[in-house]
């Protein structure tokens, strides 16, 4: 299995590159964002890679990163994900947006992708809610690009989750119900939670102190 290249980028399309690696030029698929990313012709480039064995072809797909190289990946265990699908997805989504996305449970934000309707993102959405929590809490305070991890630590992770879970749906809810957008709200009251931790005050991390810090957070974030 080959799983990453280093060479020189030979050619540019749509959504796909020629990477040049010992005089022997390999056909890389790649999203929207690593194209838009790229250099110009001839400069050096790694690429993390995916090599998948059809009945009638061999396509490879290609990432700047592992992270990127794994989500790819993990898309493609839940039904009716496809390579395309997930491709799709990475080309609409950062990683970081895809992992709010996935934890907050919004569908309309997964649904942005070409060729992803409401259902098959209802189910990404679900199945991956575990695996990508999990991701997002680790990559969240270490500068790395994936962690592989132990049943241990999962199991930690998952205890800690369930303490607030109640408090956080029930907020999202009243604030979404006042029209915020819902990924959004998600994303701050989980740095609420965060900083009431941080500072050993997870008793107060009520209802009633986390709306109005949130909606003073909102308030900025929308002017």
């Amino acid at each position: 299995m080959i799983a990453s290249l280093s060479g020189t980028l030979k050619s540019i399309s749509k959504s796909e590159i020629v990477l040049e690696v010992n005089s022997v030029g390999y056909l890389l698929n790649v999203s929207s964002k690593v194209i838009s990313s790229l250099g110009n012709i001839g400069s050096k480039l790694d690429m993390f890679t995916d090599l998948q064995v059809k009945d009638d072809k061999i396509v490879m797909y290609g990432f700047f990163n592992k992270i990127d190289q794994t989500i790819f990946k993990l898309l493609q265990s839940v039904q009716g994900v496809g390579p395309k699908a997930a491709l799709s997805i990475l080309s609409a989504l950062t990683v970081d947006e895809l992992i709010l996305a996935i934890s907050s449970g919004d569908k309309a934000m997964i649904s942005r992708a070409e060729g992803v309707g409401s259902k098959v993102a209802g189910r990404i959405a679900t199945e991956l809610l575990e695996k990508v929590c999990n991701l997002n809490l680790i990559n969240a305070d270490k500068n790395i690009d994936i962690v592989e991890t132990s049943q241990e630590n999962l199991n930690l992770v998952n205890e800690t989750n369930n303490i607030d879970t109640q408090v956080v749906e029930d907020a999202i809810s009243a604030l979404v119900n006042l029209g915020y957008n819902r990924s959004e709200v998600f994303s701050i009251i989980m740095k609420i939670k965060k900083e009431f931790t941080l500072k050993h005050e997870s008793k107060d991390f009520t209802v009633g102190n986390i709306i109005p810090l949130a909606l003073k957070a909102l308030t900025q974030v929308t002017k």
